[in-house]
């Protein structure tokens, strides 16, 4: 038997072929806004907030989802709602079969998931009694847009 190393191997056995790409997904991610004391000093020192509260996050992502909206009635694309237990890739496979261009968006997809967030709520001063919002993390149900 003749020793052979992998690339040879790899060469007479296996077969590569990308035809392209079925999904893309852009994640940004913040290491500044991964904890309360982040986001609070985002809203205060970069959007001029007196006190940080994620009612402020409420505006920004409507303005987020507008950009969506008006970009896919733009590019004459389909925003998908999906519901409970609705499979996004029979939605996908269903309409790939009428996709008759070699490239481009398929569709917009929104489906609501659970997503890890911030909240607010008070806290009191135990010395003085004064309230203050306090930032912190918990399980919301949101809209994904995809």
């Amino acid at each position: 038997m003749t020793e052979q190393n992998l690339k040879e191997l790899l060469e007479e056995k296996v077969t590569l072929d990308i035809e392209g790409i079925d999904r893309l997904y852009l994640n940004a991610y913040q290491p500044m806004l991964q904890t309360g004391g982040g986001v609070s000093a985002f809203f205060k020192q970069y959007r001029g907030a007196v006190v940080a509260s994620t009612v402020l996050m409420a505006p920004m992502s409507k303005a987020f989802v507008q950009e969506i909206e008006q970009s896919a009635k733009g590019n004459n694309l389909d925003m998908v709602r999906f519901h409970k237990g609705q499979r996004k890739d029979d939605e996908t496979k269903k309409r790939l079969k009428n996709f008759d261009r070699w490239e481009g968006m398929l569709y917009i997809g929104v489906a609501q998931e659970k997503f890890n967030s911030f909240r607010t709520t008070n806290k009191r001063n135990p010395e003085t009694g004064a309230s203050y919002p306090w930032l912190y993390r918990s399980t919301v149900m949101c809209n994904q847009y995809f």
